[in-house]
């Protein structure tokens, strides 16, 4: 008798046992469900020797504490996005970044070929023998060489790859010269997928990779929000430097100057339809200096106004992580 009766408490505590664990189970999981916090992207827009004002966006991003996830660049955005997905120390990005000379990694070296000023506007001059054939064809198509700077990159990160070196997940968009398509790099060295999207079409030679010839992605995403939400973004955060200017209007005087303006304006507005997706978007105004070789006074301005606009967008961003 006392055996059956053993037998019976055993099969109704191994039910109990059961109940328990099932009921922890149930609860661990709604618990993390309920929780969950969601995934941060960060899309960083083209926009030149603007540039300083994304890093201001990381440095106080990071001093809130903001986890980023996911980043994706285009043009300049890829450059410094890439430096940061690697390192994730904004000190040091913030010490290269001032140093940086752009015109040291992007002007050719041939002394029969510049870039001059007439009347502000930009022209390729030849100093050379046409009739000697003294001028190379392969030059024609830009003044400027990306490898140059794709092998600076490389001496920068010890030729880090997508695959093995980032700290947080990066995607590069590219433009595809012969299709006219976007094209996402996220495979590879970076330094290859940061030169092709610099690549400034008519300025810079297309940076041949794989079997594409790319240029500037900010023809097609100047501000790749909708890539770094398919990277997994729960929340995107759009920087847009279209509105930092120059203090000095534009000299319109000649065909040259006309397309060159025509094609800034159609970018202003392409910026705005891109960083417009993003659930919140940075665009800081600035009007003054802006040249290749600015005073690092202004450099560190265009910082800390990136840093002043990011703390303005901080309570619209925890209420949305809050909410999630």
């Amino acid at each position: 008798m006392n055996i059956f009766y053993n037998k019976i408490i055993l099969e109704k505590l191994k039910k109990i046992i059961q109940i328990v664990i099932v009921f922890v189970l149930l609860c661990s999981s709604v618990s993390s469900f309920s929780y969950a916090a969601p995934k941060i992207g960060l899309a960083l827009g083209e926009g030149g020797r603007r540039f300083y004002i994304h890093i201001g966006v990381l440095k106080a991003l990071e001093n809130e504490g903001i986890k980023l996830d996911y980043i994706a660049g285009t043009s300049i955005g890829s450059l410094i996005g890439g430096l940061y997905a690697l390192w994730e120390d904004i000190d040091k990005l913030e010490k290269i970044a001032l140093s940086l000379n752009f015109e040291k990694y992007y002007m050719t070296p041939r002394e029969d070929v510049k870039l001059e000023n007439i009347d502000d506007t930009p022209f390729i001059v030849f100093y050379a023998d046409i009739s000697k054939d003294e001028i190379d064809v392969q030059l024609l198509r830009g003044l400027m060489d990306g490898k140059i700077l794709r092998d600076e990159i490389d001496r920068l990160t010890n030729r880090a790859s997508f695959e093995y070196d980032l700290k947080i997940p990066l995607k590069v968009v590219t433009t595809d010269l012969i299709t006219g398509e976007k094209v996402v790099i996220g495979k590879g060295r970076i330094s290859n997928a940061i030169a092709a999207s610099m690549s400034v079409p008519g300025l810079s030679i297309p940076f041949k990779f794989e079997d594409k010839m790319l240029v500037d992605g900010g023809l097609i995403e100047p501000v790749p929000v909708d890539v770094v939400r398919e990277m997994g973004a729960d929340i995107v955060i759009g920087v847009n430097l279209r509105d930092i200017q120059k203090d000095t209007d534009p000299v319109i005087n000649n065909v040259v100057s006309i397309l060159i303006r025509s094609v800034y304006i159609m970018l202003g507005e392409l910026n705005n339809i891109s960083a417009n997706k993003a659930d919140i978007v940075i665009r800081p105004h600035y009007r003054g200096t802006l040249t290749t070789n600015m005073e690092k006074e202004i450099k560190i301005q265009l910082i800390k106004l990136g840093e002043e606009e990011t703390k303005k967008i901080i309570p619209s961003l925890k209420t949305l992580i809050n909410s999630y």
